[in-house]
């Protein structure tokens, strides 16, 4: 996961026009995109929040009825907003944006953290099925690819940061394990799904922190479509 190359800067946004009379067409088009983008992302993540805790509740199997339209709204909420961001940004050269939308990383990352520390304790306590752990799963995941989308749209973004709250949690997982296989009664039959939960987590948050640039051909191919077409959708009215 690396930070994008460097790229020609696209200047910001203008609220006036040449004529310094009126308010110009490219700002307002950079502030309805700075509204639009912020508004279905926050409609996403409210949606995918209540999506996981109604999941986490009553677990995956008995959530099945209805949650692939659930999924598709938010989906497309979220999408709708990272297209829009991505254009705002990377296009119009839109200076706020990038603030919201860091902010939303960070929140993205505290709501995994905070689902980590609760699923660890279900783990610990192994009062858990199968479709529950599948749950726990796809709830982790789902958060984790929110926050890497989200960066995906800043250039130069850096996720280093962000890998260390999930590492310091992934070592309290890793003393849970060793404190409840040694010290403690605990049934085996749970220790697979520990390890894969403890190794998956461990993996990405290593993968954030060693910046190898697993995502450097994607930023590139963003990057260069924006160059080459931001003149043809961007208007300079």
């Amino acid at each position: 996961m690396n930070s994008s190359p460097k790229t020609t800067p696209r200047g910001p946004s203008s609220m006036l026009s040449r004529n310094g009379k009126r308010v110009s067409q490219r700002g307002m088009l950079s502030i309805l995109m700075l509204l639009a983008s912020i508004g279905a992302l926050g409609f996403a993540l409210l949606g995918g929040a209540k999506l996981i805790l109604d999941i986490f509740n009553v677990g995956l199997e008995t959530s099945l009825e209805g949650l692939g339209t659930k999924v598709l709204v938010v989906g497309l909420a979220y999408a709708v907003g990272w297209l829009t961001a991505m254009v705002a940004i990377r296009v119009y050269g839109n200076l706020v944006l990038p603030f919201a939308i860091n902010f939303l990383i960070w929140g993205c990352l505290f709501g995994v953290c905070a689902l980590y520390v609760v699923i660890l304790q279900r783990l610990y306590d192994q009062a858990y099925d199968l479709p529950h752990y599948a749950a726990y799963l796809m709830i982790v995941a789902a958060g984790l690819a929110a926050m890497v989308g989200l960066h995906l749209i800043l250039e130069e973004h850096d996720l280093r940061p962000f890998s260390i709250p999930l590492l310091v949690i992934c070592l309290i997982q890793l003393g849970l394990i060793v404190f409840r296989y040694v010290f403690t009664t605990a049934n085996p039959a749970y220790l697979w799904r520990d390890l894969l939960f403890f190794f998956a987590m461990g993996l990405f948050a290593y993968l954030m922190l060693a910046h190898i640039g697993l995502l450097k051909p994607l930023r590139i191919r963003l990057t260069n479509y924006f160059d080459r077409n931001s003149k043809v959708i961007r208007t300079d009215k």
